[in-house]
């Protein structure tokens, strides 16, 4: 995964279109899963789609498979045959992560304290408010 952020960041124009771009197209994700003002679930799986897009422009369709078993829990892409799981957020001040998706308290906690990664993890977090406001 290092390799591939760095192949990122190394590409001066790209980083600056992510700069740029990436909070817009999170908060175009943000209105097309709100409904009566409020963020629906399914708006980490367009986030996701948006990073997936990135990759594909950045390494080439050939080097990108997305084709992962729903079944499969925390691999959301492959990016030159290494497994990622993607997470996002975006938030106006303090926001969690989810650890897992369960209404059991005691289910999440358990899952929290034996967790053990199976795949590189990559966290995209945009804060309106360090970004000088909502789009």
């Amino acid at each position: 995964m290092v390799d591939i952020v760095n192949e990122l960041r190394a590409d001066a124009v790209l980083r600056r279109k992510i700069q740029k771009e990436l909070p817009q197209l999170f908060h175009i994700a943000e209105l097309e899963s709100s409904r009566a003002g409020k963020i629906g679930m399914e708006v980490g799986s367009v986030r996701e789609r948006i990073l997936v897009a990135l990759f594909i422009y950045k390494f080439g369709a050939e080097n990108v498979h997305t084709e992962i078993p729903i079944t499969e829990s925390e691999v959301d892409v492959k990016v030159q045959g290494m497994p990622i799981s993607i997470k996002t957020l975006t938030s106006h001040g303090f926001a969690g992560v989810k650890v897992v998706w369960t209404v059991d308290e005691q289910s999440a906690l358990q899952f929290s304290h034996h967790y053990t990664p199976r795949s590189d993890m990559l966290f995209i977090q945009i804060n309106w408010e360090n970004h000088g406001g909502s789009y």
